[in-house]
C-alpha cells in the first residue's frame, strides 16, 4: 500500500505473517513506514512460556502495551515486571530483553516512533 492509498481500515493480526525473533518469541508488523507510509510502526508480539527475545536496543522510542500474560524486561540497570493492562516506555538506545514469566502466553502491542523501515 502506498501513502496515496492510505485509508481507514480494519487490520486483523491473524492475517499477518509472523516473524521469529531470537529466543523464540515472534511478532507481526501491523502498521509500518514501509507498508503504510506512517511515521510510526506497530508490532503485535507473542512470547510463550519459557520463551524470550534476546538482548537488543532500538534507535526509536518504544511504547509497549501488555494485552495478556506476565513478563519481565531485563535492563542493564534493573528490571521491569509487567502484566495485563500495563504500559512500558522504552527510550531509544535502552538495551533490554523480554521474558515470559507466566504460564500463559504474553501478548504485547509495541509502538515505535519514528517509524522503522
Amino acid at each position: 500500500m502506498t501513502t496515496r492509498e492510505r485509508k481507514a481500515r480494519l487490520i486483523r493480526p491473524d492475517e499477518r505473517k509472523s516473524e521469529g525473533m531470537a529466543g523464540g518469541a515472534s511478532h507481526k508488523a501491523i502498521v509500518s513506514k514501509e507498508g503504510e507510509g506512517t511515521d510510526l510502526t506497530v508490532y503485535y508480539s507473542l512470547i510463550q512460556p519459557g520463551q524470550t527475545h534476546d538482548w537488543h536496543h532500538h534507535e526509536e522510542d518504544e511504547v509497549i502495551f501488555c494485552v495478556s500474560g506476565r513478563g519481565r524486561y531485563d535492563l542493564d540497570d534493573g528490571e521491569i515486571n509487567y502484566g495485563p493492562g500495563q504500559f512500558i516506555f522504552m527510550p531509544k538506545g535502552t538495551r533490554h530483553c523480554n521474558h515470559c514469566v507466566s504460564e500463559e502466553d504474553v501478548r504485547l502491542v509495541a509502538i515505535f516512533q519514528p517509524g522503522r523501515e
